[in-house]
């Protein structure tokens, strides 16, 4: 009954003659586009659902759905694809609509689709339309973006930890932890110089078992891959174990098929240790991985140099002495009051002056040319607090961004007695930061054109049909000038769409459930070292046995990674006082005036500077920032799209005293 009532509404022989305008219409949109009866039959297809699936128009047997379904598609069983042609009948109109379909050649791939049922001119529901868009190749883009996105994290994590004045130990453990995930890789390992008996030793390892620990445990410089790259100072890759007679021991059996070394090089080129990465099969790794590992060796073999130095300070200050000009970083010894004791030459020239120059001056005199220290002067802090310091400081005499971190040292009192002060040029560093913000840029530009491209095209499509039916019911509007002007336009526009729609692909979030309190968690673990630079103290009040929300973790984190970030700039831009991040998670069964579902809500609150009361109606916009310092204008906007796309609230609004309040409101779980 469904099917002859499905024919009625639509005329078979019509659509694939291509006889009405509006069949043509929509037979040359670049969509595919299907019309599917009640019982899965498929009665239309237009060109680009034809050429997608292998569709042919003229075949006498009216092809199924079934036939473009993969074997694992849950849509293959009847009950199934009946509960989908209910939920579409009952709602009248479902979007964003994601599946698998095969394509012509079998392959299967993912789509995202419109589905809009079809009723009889008795209002009897007879079948669907569906409008079809391939959405693989994007989904593979966006993996991709993941995965850089990760790499760079991690990256940022070496940098980081080069940075930090650690136990060797500690220091090669991070790194080590970082690599692995710049890499993609689960185990690998650190052999450090024994110089006295010209040999490696492995300091840490990790994911080894133990017999390959015994087996790589110690090396002659020049034995196999990790002794010849010592001896090398080169980065040498094994993309396949079983052929190469490098190795020095039997890997057979052991799930090695693949391994990287990579020298640590400190300064004058000395081979400090090897890095050593291994994959249980083969891989070939690129030239752009054998770049950035060697880049991130000469990092690591410099920071192996410092750590080592900063390590026998306390031990031998005669061999400190005979060392101390050979460190890359700017290091100075000051008095509790600021004045510089000694220099070394990487300071002197990072300044254009000489060592002994650099004694007897304040550090106020070097870093600010001011002869009056600032209240929130770093080394001052360092004496108070008794703790190690940083802050980056704008050297805009010279056009450059300083890193300087203060380390307090203690005599046999426990008393301070003066500070170490280790400055590096980190300009860089800071370039690359830039470029990920124009990154961010770029990525938010694209989203606004996804957005606009949307918009603009439903109530488009309306306006060529209605023409479309117009200029059919009557035959005189045929050959109307502002007819044609209209449908002219039109096209006009529905080419720019299309344009729009190519340049940008929205990436809809992976629902997961997902623990908002372990969440925030980690990310204050990865924001804790600017917090604490920042002299910003932290105040957690997260609710117990808090339900889980679905969403896309990355996403929500991206949104509270933000949200902190604007806090700690505000106060570290506000008045001088105790800096107090506060972050509150809490539960809300009951309806509220804004917000209808139970949910979960997440308050981060700071006592900054606040926001501008003309600002705040404009800060959820694209590029708009009220940060005289300086910013993108885009944290606060990809952040109100995200939780929008996770159906929730994002507001902001200044507290009664100072600072402001940012609350995100998440809906519970469903199941």
């Amino acid at each position: 009954m469904r099917k002859s009532s499905l024919n009625s509404v639509i005329n078979a022989k019509q659509l694939h003659n291509g006889g009405d305008p509006l069949i043509d219409i929509l037979r040359h949109l670049p969509d595919a586009v299907l019309v599917i009866d009640a019982d899965g039959k498929i009665f239309y297809a237009n060109s680009a659902a034809e050429k997608l699936f292998g569709l042919v128009a003229s075949a006498k047997k009216l092809p199924e759905l079934s036939d473009i379904l993969p074997e694992s598609s849950p849509y293959r069983a009847a009950e199934n694809l009946a509960a989908l042609w209910r939920r579409v009948e009952e709602t009248g109109h479902i979007e964003n609509f994601e599946t698998q379909l095969l394509d012509k050649n079998g392959k299967v791939i993912e789509v995202n689709s419109v589905k809009t049922a079809i009723h009889n001119g008795d209002g009897n529901f007879v079948g669907i339309s569906a409008v079809i868009r391939d959405v693989t190749k994007t989904k593979e883009s966006e993996q991709r973006i993941s995965r850089r996105n990760a790499q760079l994290f991690a990256l940022i994590d070496v940098a980081e930890a080069i940075t930090q004045m650690s136990e060797v130990e500690s220091l090669l453990e991070r790194i080590l932890n970082a690599v692995l995930r710049v890499m993609n890789l689960s185990s690998g390992c650190v052999h450090i110089l024994d110089e006295d008996n010209e040999s490696l030793e492995l300091i840490v390892e990790e994911n080894l078992t133990k017999r390959v620990s015994r087996m790589i445990g110690r090396f002659e410089l020049g034995e196999g891959v990790i002794g010849q790259t010592a001896v090398l100072a080169e980065t040498l890759l094994v993309s396949d174990t079983t052929f190469d007679r490098r190795l020095a021991r039997p890997v057979v059996n052991e799930k090695i098929g693949s391994l990287a070394t990579v020298p640590l090089v400190g300064r004058g080129g000395v081979v400090r240790g090897v890095l050593t990465l291994l994959n249980h099969v083969p891989r070939n790794f690129t030239e752009h991985e054998k770049s950035m590992l060697t880049g991130i060796g000469k990092q690591v073999g410099v920071a192996l140099e410092r750590a080592n130095l900063l390590n026998e300070l306390t031990d031998a200050r005669t061999e400190w002495e005979e060392t101390f000009d050979a460190m890359t970083d700017g290091v100075s010894i000051h008095a509790p009051s600021g004045k510089i004791k000694r220099a070394n030459a990487s300071l002197a020239q990072m300044f254009d002056t000489s060592a002994e120059d650099l004694v007897g001056i304040r550090c106020c005199e070097l870093y600010h040319d001011s002869k009056k220290p600032r209240p929130d002067c770093t080394i001052m802090r360092t004496v108070t607090e008794r703790m190690p310091q940083k802050v980056e400081l704008n050297d805009r005499l010279h056009g450059r961004v300083l890193r300087v971190i203060t380390d307090p040292i203690m005599n046999t009192e426990n008393r301070v007695v003066g500070v170490v002060c280790t400055t590096r040029d980190v300009t860089d560093e800071k370039l690359i930061e830039r470029r990920l913000i124009q990154q961010e840029r770029i990525s938010a530009i694209g989203e606004i054109t996804a957005g606009i491209a949307h918009e603009v095209g439903t109530p488009l499509n309306i306006i060529s049909a209605n023409i479309e039916f117009l200029t059919r019911a009557d035959k005189n509007l045929r050959n109307n000038e502002e007819i044609a002007a209209i449908r002219e336009q039109t096209s006009n526009i529905t080419q720019l769409v299309n344009q729009l729609l190519d340049f940008s692909r929205e990436r809809p979030p992976e629902f997961t459930p997902v623990n908002i309190n372990d969440l925030i968690e980690k990310t204050i673990g990865l924001l804790n070292h600017q917090l604490h630079g920042s002299d910003i103290k932290i105040r957690l009040n997260l609710a117990p046995y808090l339900p889980t929300v679905d969403g896309d973790a990355s996403q929500i984190q991206q949104v509270l990674f933000n949200l902190i970030t604007n806090a700690r700039q505000a106060m570290e831009n506000g008045e001088n006082g105790e800096k107090m991040l506060r972050i509150v998670t809490d539960t809300a069964f009951l309806p509220t005036e804004t917000y209808r579902r139970p949910h979960i809500v997440i308050t981060i609150s700071d006592n900054g500077r606040g926001i501008p009361e003309d600002a705040l109606p404009n800060v959820f916009n694209p590029f708009f920032t009220a940060n005289k310092e300086g910013g993108t204008g885009l944290g606060l906007a990809i952040s109100h799209r995200i939780v929008q796309r996770h159906l929730g609230l994002l507001a902001i609004e200044n507290n009664r005293t100072d600072g402001a309040t940012a609350t995100v409101r998440l809906p519970l779980s469903q199941s």
